[in-house]
């Protein structure tokens, strides 16, 4: 009698099963998959970059900017931490008929960091960096002329 339960139970959660909801839209915003965790921890270095990125060129640069080539990546640490990381290029507007692109990087650190210049294309080519994701020079062009 005892094995008739359990068989019935088992057959009734077989049978559920396959028409449930999909696990992860059951579950609460703490206990989201992987996936879509991994792709917020993500987010919150791309977004933080550039901002970071499309500020310090408007404090520090040119009144208009064009971008190219933009793209977010992280590097291992010796520490094993992922340092992220936004490399691309810029060119001043007046410069547009020269068209001599400057590279640039971007890196989180406990802030950021900002360098400008041939010195940093060695950086973002190196074999061990990570690219999340495209080409985020659109995104990076749109903060930086919303700025004041």
């Amino acid at each position: 009698m005892q094995h008739r339960a359990v068989l019935i139970s088992m057959i009734m959660l077989i049978g559920c099963g396959a028409n449930s909801i999909p696990s992860h839209e059951a579950l609460s915003p703490l206990q989201a998959p992987a996936q879509e965790q991994q792709k917020a921890s993500t987010d919150v270095p791309v977004q933080f970059l550039l901002t970071s990125a499309a500020t310090d060129f408007k404090k520090h640069g040119p009144p208009g900017l064009h971008f190219r080539d933009v793209h977010v990546g992280y590097d291992m640490t010796k520490g094993g931490e992922k340092q992220y990381m936004l490399c691309g290029e810029f060119l001043p507007s007046q410069a547009r008929d020269k068209a001599e692109w400057t590279p640039f990087v971007t890196i989180k650190t406990s802030g950021y960091e900002q360098y400008v210049g041939d010195q940093v294309t060695s950086r973002c080519k190196r074999m061990s960096i990570i690219w999340e994701k495209g080409d985020l020079s659109t995104s990076l062009q749109s903060r930086f002329d919303s700025l004041p």
